[in-house]
């Protein structure tokens, strides 16, 4: 190899660094996207920096080889080898089968639904009952009084006629939420159609 030779592969070699350069200047610019992308497939923020990293280091690789040829934008190589690597550290760290994961995430999300459903529905059904059924559901069931001490506090003639009218405010409660579940949404639970 002469000089020439050699001079001419050295300023090859700074001419390809500066592409090099200017391209992961470019990609830098891109990270938000990258990583937004990566948290979407599940990825952690900290996973997200180290895979980024690791891909950006491929790619430099990859682009002093001679043969290699980019067929597509290097953004979009470095999303696609993103990809990758999270799909193979993922894969990595399963420890269980995805659509086992994923069913008893599904049967998370609808048990909460379900239950949701019924508070909502309780809580419209007791705002739409009357002052002094509310207040005597409260002192009873929230409060632990007992029937004499709510007769007294309500101005009911005693015990007996307390408990018969928390009897009416308990029915009137029970047909309030059936009438709340039933004009808020035709979806009935399936396990319980009664909640």
């Amino acid at each position: 190899m002469n000089f020439a030779d050699i001079l001419a592969k050295a300023k090859y070699m700074t001419l390809h660094q500066k592409e090099i350069r200017t391209e992961l200047k470019a990609l830098y610019q891109k990270w938000p996207d990258i990583k937004r992308y990566l948290k979407t497939l599940g990825c952690t923020s900290a996973n997200a920096e180290d895979i980024f990293q690791e891909s950006l280091i491929i790619f430099c690789r990859r682009k002093e080889e001679k043969d290699f040829t980019l067929t597509t934008s290097s953004f979009h190589y470095i999303k696609s080898t993103c990809k990758l690597l999270w799909y193979n550290e993922a894969r990595k760290h399963q420890k269980f089968p995805q659509s086992e994961l994923s069913q008893e995430i599904q049967e998370q999300e609808d048990e909460w639904f379900w239950k949701e459903q019924k508070i909502r529905s309780i809580e419209t059904a007791i705002e739409q009952l009357g002052k002094q059924c509310r207040e005597l559901l409260q002192l009873f069931y929230g409060m632990g009084w007992n029937m004499t001490d709510i007769a007294g506090k309500l101005g009911f003639r005693n015990d007996k006629v307390a408990k018969t009218q928390k009897y009416r405010c308990l029915q009137k409660a029970k047909d309030g939420i059936l009438n709340v579940q039933a004009s808020e949404s035709p979806v009935i639970n399936p396990e319980n159609p009664f909640l």
